[in-house]
């Protein structure tokens, strides 16, 4: 009988800050036991790519000791541009023979080469129809390379790898409403990319990123994206408004026009999420539902948080949340 572990420890590496937080598991509920959070070394990480494994684990290493995680198995995630996702309806077969059946025709539409990937395949469901009974997968692939350097960070900061995550199936898991069969899309706007992903009955069936990050609008800032009292109005780079704008309109659109279920909510959430106004501003230009996540309603705080934390673990940590998540079972 497999033992079920009551602590799960997540790493968010950001273009602008890492977020590393702990939960416990008590009578059926999560605490929030640590959490940490130092800028990102310049030049170490951008857009979900790791540059210098070395310095960013030497980072890494002092949250890792000052919280009390050193030789802790961690959930990471990869992200950005470099992680590519499809749905795939395959006929049906035992696992491992879909997976190489997957790998196999991964060849036709990677843009890079099957042998320099680590790949990853989760069927989804089992359906027939007149060709014969059929099971629809969801295949991640990422250059392997990323995946290497992330472990090299992890472990040069005291940590154990366990599991490499995608931060749309953690942000899913933290942010879930159990809204039944609501087509909902999580929009998470970091510093240097965002990134749309649209999930239905729980299932993921559309991802988009984009290169277009909130540090674009604050070139002068190097760490986190500050609070605003207002919203996006005129004084703001409106070009870089009307761009974010309209890559949003694209993807809804596009997942609009291949899909019969029509989107039905946006979930705002990232370090963007902090900028007031962002929802009311996507929500006229889309013609959908868009509320600002809150992934704190999910979790026990320790008693004394400052508000000023709660903003951080708000905005900051919801995809830190999310793979700390998957390590409690």
């Amino acid at each position: 009988m497999p033992v079920k572990k009551n602590r799960g420890v997540g790493l968010d590496i950001g273009s602008r800050k890492i977020k590393l937080v702990s939960l416990r598991k008590e009578r059926g509920r999560l605490q929030i036991e640590t959490w940490s959070s130092i800028p990102t070394p310049p030049g170490t990480a951008e857009a979900g790519i790791i540059y210098d494994p070395r310095r960013l684990g030497e980072a890494l290493g002092e949250i890792v000791r000052e919280s009390g995680l050193k030789d802790k198995n961690v959930i990471s995630a990869v992200a950005g541009s470099q992680v590519y996702t499809r749905n795939l309806v395959m006929p049906r077969m035992k696992k491992d023979e879909l997976k190489e059946a997957v790998r196999y025709q991964a060849t036709t539409f990677l843009p890079l080469p099957v042998e320099e990937t680590a790949m990853d395949v989760f069927p989804l469901r089992d359906f027939e129809d007149e060709e014969g009974k059929k099971t629809e997968v969801f295949l991640v692939a990422v250059r392997r390379q990323q995946v290497q350097n992330l472990e090299l960070v992890c472990s040069l900061a005291g940590l154990q790898l366990r599991i490499v995550d995608i931060e749309p199936l953690a942000l899913n898991r933290v942010l879930n409403d159990n809204s039944g069969n609501a087509v909902k899309a999580f929009l998470n706007l970091g510093a240097s990319h965002s990134c749309f992903s649209v999930f239905q009955d729980e299932v993921p069936v559309f991802n988009r990123h984009w290169t277009l990050g909130m540090a674009a609008f604050y070139p002068q800032r190097e760490t986190e994206i500050p609070d605003r009292d207002a919203a996006i109005a005129p004084g703001d780079e409106d070009y870089l408004v009307r761009d974010l704008i309209a890559e949003v309109a694209r993807s809804v659109d596009y997942y609009n026009l291949q899909n019969p279920a029509a989107l039905e909510k946006i979930i705002l959430c990232g370090g963007g999420s902090r900028l007031r106004g962002w929802d009311k501003l996507i929500a006229v230009n889309v013609d959908c539902e868009v509320e600002i996540a809150d992934p704190l309603v999910n979790f026990m705080l320790p008693s004394g948080v400052t508000e000023q934390v709660c903003r951080e673990l708000r905005h900051d940590f919801a995809v830190a949340l999310g793979l700390a998540v998957r390590g409690i079972g």
